[in-house]
């Protein structure tokens, strides 16, 4: 636990992996490419990762995260048995709940994670949200824009938590306007044949209620 006392939310400190993500700000499928969407606030990683012989597998699932779930049969490298850091902090209960839904490989090509930074980060964010709202690029906000209003036939899953945060984005940027009205639980269709859904945040233990109804929705929108 004294990692998790001493990790401020920021940037990760990894210019490595930061860079990674400046190429490619999602994990997973390529959001333009896929039909599910998690979208998420932040992609969160301990302190240590770019220090440790394990980061050849973030470097691996960075560079194609299809091709790793399918060779690895996980669809994170936090899933992975050597993962070698505390799995209670930094993305790992979001994962280990994800996983809970029983995807397997042959849903890789249709998943994609997207996050509101387009930077990994350390620390928990709710300890520090200023600095998560001075990390935020008006590009990237932009870019998920197009995404919703850009049709596609797209499922976005939003977590409740990202959702108050669009709320906020929205009054400083102007952007996310297409989402005003998504309540609890609720779902917005919109004519371009996306959908976005709100549900609980994949790291709560509220999120085990509702995984049979999550796995539902992406069986019958794949179909």
């Amino acid at each position: 636990m004294k990692e998790a006392k001493e990790m401020k939310f920021q940037k990760h400190t990894s210019d490595e992996l930061v860079d990674l993500f400046f190429q490619r700000p999602f994990q997973g499928q390529s959001p333009e490419k896929a039909s599910i969407i998690f979208l998420s606030s932040d992609a969160n990683y301990s302190s240590k990762i770019s220090s440790d012989s394990f980061f050849k597998f973030i470097l691996e699932y960075q560079g194609d995260g299809v091709a790793f779930w399918k060779k690895h049969g996980y669809h994170h490298p936090f899933m992975l048995s050597c993962y070698p850091f505390n799995k209670n902090m930094a993305g790992v209960p979001f994962h280990r709940n994800f996983s809970k839904l029983k995807l397997g490989p042959e849903h890789a090509h249709h998943i994609s994670f997207l996050e509101l930074l387009d930077v990994p980060t350390i620390g928990n964010k709710t300890e520090n949200r200023d600095e998560f709202f001075n990390l935020l690029s008006l590009a990237h906000l932009k870019y998920i824009e197009n995404l919703i209003l850009g049709g596609g036939h797209k499922l976005f899953f939003v977590s409740n938590g990202v959702v108050k945060d669009i709320e906020k984005i929205n009054r400083r940027y102007s952007v996310f306007g297409c989402l005003k009205g998504l309540s609890e639980n609720q779902a917005l269709s919109f004519e371009n044949g996306n959908k976005v859904k709100q549900i609980y945040h994949f790291s709560s233990s509220q999120i085990h209620g509702q995984l049979r109804e999550v796995r539902s929705e992406i069986d019958l929108w794949l179909t």
